[in-house]
């Protein structure tokens, strides 16, 4: 495990970016699952997807979340039918 210790901060007034997070090579475009690690999820500004200042960040947290729900959705469902005896398609 990496232990980050920040020593500081430029503040505020000179934040405009970072840079890294899950390599975008590592996950489903699709789904945003990992690729080595099926259930596990990455979506939003930990994945390493840097853009243009000016709200580019949202529209990534917004589209990698639209990605995301109907493959965890579909997976919840799976798994609460495959898991559950009396779990049925018809609620």
């Amino acid at each position: 495990m990496w232990r980050v210790q920040p020593n500081g901060t430029k503040g505020y007034r000179t934040a405009e970016v970072t840079l890294g997070g899950v390599d975008t090579t590592q996950l489903s475009s699709k789904t945003m699952e990992a690729r080595d690690e099926l259930g596990l999820y990455f979506i939003g500004e930990v994945v390493d997807v840097t853009g243009w200042l000016g709200g580019y960040n949202f529209q990534w947290a917004w589209s990698s979340a639209w990605a995301f729900a109907p493959a965890r959705s579909a997976s919840l469902l799976c798994y609460r039918f495959v898991h559950s005896p009396t779990a049925s398609l018809i609620p």
